[in-house]
């Protein structure tokens, strides 16, 4: 079974390039829906993200109609571990998406997350500048 999800998220990495990317990764990400294991497919979708930070993945996109899904549900702290990683516009987006939604402990510790992506060394200067966007919301 995990044989055909990975399979399923070779076949994102080899579209990357297409123009018609997005709307491959409509279908792609809707037979990963399907799957039982469809939560397992979070990680490596950020993970390609973080090799592509230049691609167009929508606003919000397959990707992120996929993964909110999860909300609640452990999608948030896959966001986190990607940020941490390396963080991009997309994932930073998507974090802002999560403040918005968040209450209580949980949206200063999404607006720490933030604070680290302005710290975060040797970052693009439009990813640190949209973090700080972000942040100048929220206080």
């Amino acid at each position: 079974m995990q044989n055909e999800l990975d399979q399923l998220l070779m076949k994102l990495e080899k579209s990357i390039m297409n123009e018609d990317f997005i709307d491959v990764t409509y279908d792609i990400v809707e037979e990963i829906e399907e799957r039982e294991d469809a939560f397992e497919a979070i990680q490596p979708i950020f993970k390609l993200m973080e090799r592509n930070p230049d691609i167009n993945f929508g606003r919000p996109g397959p990707f992120v109609h996929f993964v909110e899904k999860f909300y609640k549900n452990g999608y948030e702290e896959k966001l986190v571990e990607s940020i941490k990683r390396q963080p991009t516009q997309h994932t930073v987006w998507m974090l802002n998406r999560v403040i918005n939604g968040s209450q209580g402990d949980r949206k200063p510790y999404f607006i720490n997350v933030l604070d680290s992506i302005i710290a975060f060394p040797n970052l693009d200067n439009e990813i640190v500048s949209l973090a700080c966007q972000f942040k100048s919301l929220h206080e």
